[in-house]
């Protein structure tokens, strides 16, 4: 008899650890839905008037080098604008989502052609950067990110050489004493 009350225990508390964990997944789904709309309407169709339905008030961009006010759902607007007026006809494309938690990464690549300066000679260069960028979401709502896109990379598009260091000339020796 003592036996039923233990099966239907462990029962019970399985069945809360399965729930838990469908619940999990189901918020990661939900997670990645969220961020998979928010590249493919921001970035992709570049409607700008949809930052604020993904982006939290109290959004903060924490990548390296981000400024001190990289925060709120402007600043996204401002970015997502200076991106488009310096890589015109900018095509966006997903390339892979992973969800853990409440993180989601963005594996991305960006397409188009560097803006030409007035009175530049010659048509403007075409560009691609690849990128990740990870979203932290609370109640789907983007509240932070960190982005990271390869800064050799594009450099090396933009035409700087890297060149191997030159190495330092051996000391000099003073001359041997003379007999």
């Amino acid at each position: 008899m003592t036996r039923t009350p233990l099966l239907l225990l462990t029962l019970l508390l399985s069945g809360c650890a399965t729930s838990a964990k469908h619940r999990n997944l189901a918020q990661e789904a939900e997670n990645k839905r969220r961020v998979q709309a928010f590249a493919e309407e921001v970035y992709a169709q570049h409607r700008l008037d949809r930052i604020p339905v993904y982006v939290a008030e109290d959004f903060v961009d924490l990548s390296g080098g981000a400024p001190a006010n990289a925060r709120g759902p402007a600043y996204v607007r401002a970015q997502e604008e200076q991106s488009l007026q310096q890589l015109p006809g900018l095509r966006f494309q997903i390339q892979h989502l992973l969800a853990e938690g409440d993180l989601v990464l963005l594996h991305w690549k960006a397409v188009g052609e560097e803006a030409t300066t007035p009175g530049a000679a010659g048509p403007a260069q075409p560009l691609e950067l690849t990128g990740h960028s990870l979203f932290q979401l609370r109640e789907g709502r983007i509240v932070a990110s960190w982005n990271v896109v390869d800064p050799l990379e594009l450099m090396l598009r933009q035409g700087f050489k890297v060149v191997p260091p030159v190495p330092a000339p051996a000391p000099r020796q003073p001359p041997p004493p003379k007999p």
